[in-house]
């Protein structure tokens, strides 16, 4: 039996979404919105993604390769 080898991904993706936040006024909702933490947007918001910018930015493939970069990653990924 072969020995799986563990890969890690450094990725980036654009996500969008919606939330509803209830606040005096624009002002007060918008800085509400933009003092978030990434946790509470999200667990708060109705979001996806698109999948078209979702991208690789760096790879390791066990111990032999490590911090590939999407160029090298594209070029070497068939035969890791």
């Amino acid at each position: 039996m072969n020995e799986m080898t563990k890969y890690r991904f450094d990725w980036k993706d654009v996500i969008h979404g919606s939330i509803e936040i209830e606040a005096n006024c624009g002002n007060d909702a918008e800085e509400i919105l933009m003092n978030m933490s990434l946790k509470d947007l999200l667990l708060n918001s109705q979001y996806n993604s698109d999948k078209n910018e979702r991208e690789i930015r760096f790879a390791d493939a066990g111990q032999h390769f490590q911090s590939l970069d999407k160029d090298d990653w594209n070029k070497l990924r068939d035969s890791l």
